[in-house]
């Protein structure tokens, strides 16, 4: 009856049709739920309204101030929302921009590609990459280097957005021996950021701010718990809870590859918050900003490249994400907004995409109970003294 319908377009004979069918009550039933099935079918493969995935994009870039004369540091801007972040600091006038990758030759047609971005609007930023390899700590602190050679010819270096991050990893160690995820994702940014922080201090006296931008993630809350010491130590590969890609288990407790993803993005704002919180109670009071930013679940290279356990959840993120330019927003409003506060957390309206909201304002959550891991005064505390014991570094800020 259904088929004959669909595909026949002879009215009276459908009703007619229709009207013996209903008379059985066991038709009835079986038809009706036919018929939700077909709509549901006609709904998901009709015509679908075309929707611009650059929408808030090309709303919120315009509104953002001019970043003339500044220097812009980004690390991971060989795809997604690295390169969108480089191009709005194009876009805006920043006089230097530099690209922190692994050398590869993904990262050379990087730097081509955004050069010619930049000729193609007329931008004077200059634009270089800085071999930096987030699971080498030896090749971050010549990066290090690097950055603030460059950053000293130009007054200092303004926005660090520490972007770079691998996703689900299996249980495997860097060849310092740290877990790769948590070494990627915050180890290696914690480093970065207490080696360059004098070019913030240069900025700051230049230009009157310099921030600081943690990338993190909605994983930050999922699959749950408070920070472990354990996984910012060194250890065998194994150790950490095996390659249990099952997020269903882990988010009743069992440990994985999901579980030590979310600690290294509670981590990120956890480490942003501590850092703002400590800038204030400096006593000269410098204004460097510490920031955070959720990009919620935006369509990247990161769950199809970091491993095949994240291969289901890259198909939902294709299907239910927003563009990776729209998802750099929460981020780009951290390192260039006006109203951006230190101990401010940019997220999405809803969750998973949206205009980019504070969750976080200078320290407090926007929202009574909210965000109670990232403003975890044991969490806080933690993930300093655990990246200072783990990189045996002092993070002074004199």
């Amino acid at each position: 009856l259904i088929e004959h319908i669909l595909l026949h377009g002879d009215t009276s004979r459908n009703n007619m049709m229709i009207e013996d069918a209903l008379s059985n009550p066991t038709t009835l039933v079986t038809v009706s739920v036919a018929l939700l099935s077909v709509a549901f079918i006609l709904k998901s493969f009709g015509a679908k309204k075309e929707i611009d995935e650059k929408a808030l994009y090309k709303e919120y870039v315009p509104k953002l101030p001019q970043i003339s004369n500044k220097v812009v540091a980004i690390t991971g801007t060989t795809s997604g929302m690295g390169t969108h972040l480089a191009e709005i600091a194009i876009t805006k006038g920043a006089s230097v921009v530099l690209l922190l990758n692994r050398e590869s030759s993904r990262a050379k047609i990087a730097e081509e590609s955004l050069r010619s971005f930049a000729k193609s609007i007329n931008a004077a930023a200059k634009i270089q990459t800085v071999p930096c390899d987030m699971q080498n700590l030896n090749s971050v602190r010549t990066a290090a280097v690097v950055v603030n050679t460059i950053s000293k010819q130009h007054g200092g270096l303004d926005v660090l957005i520490c972007n770079a991050g691998i996703m689900a990893m299996l249980d495997e160690r860097t060849t310092n021996g740290f877990d790769v995820q948590m070494q990627t994702n915050q180890l290696s940014h914690f480093l970065l950021c207490h080696l360059v922080f004098k070019s913030f201090k240069l900025a700051e006296h230049s230009r009157g701010e310099a921030r600081v931008v943690m990338h993190s993630s909605s994983a930050r809350d999922l699959p749950g718990g408070m920070l472990e010491q354990k996984y910012f130590e060194q250890c065998k590969a194994g150790t950490l809870g095996g390659d249990t890609t099952n997020i269903a288990l882990q988010l009743m407790g069992w440990p994985g590859t999901w579980q030590r993803y979310h600690q290294s993005k509670l981590a990120n704002s956890c480490f942003a918050m501590q850092l703002s919180q400590l800038l204030s109670q400096e006593e000269k009071k410098l204004n460097i900003k510490a920031l955070a930013a959720d990009p919620g679940y935006a369509k990247t290279s990161l769950a199809t490249s970091s491993n095949k356990c994240t291969s289901g959840f890259a198909g939902y993120m294709e299907k239910k994400g927003q563009s990776a330019a729209d998802g750099c927003l929460p981020a780009a409003m951290a390192a260039f907004s006006e109203d951006a506060e230190s101990g401010d957390m940019y997220v999405p309206e809803n969750y998973t995409k949206g205009k980019p909201i504070k969750s976080i304002s200078k320290g407090v959550p926007v929202k009574k109970g909210g965000e109670k891991l990232t403003c975890s005064e044991e969490n806080m505390t933690l993930v300093w003294e655990a990246c200072q014991s783990a990189l045996n570094v002092d993070f002074d800020m004199d």
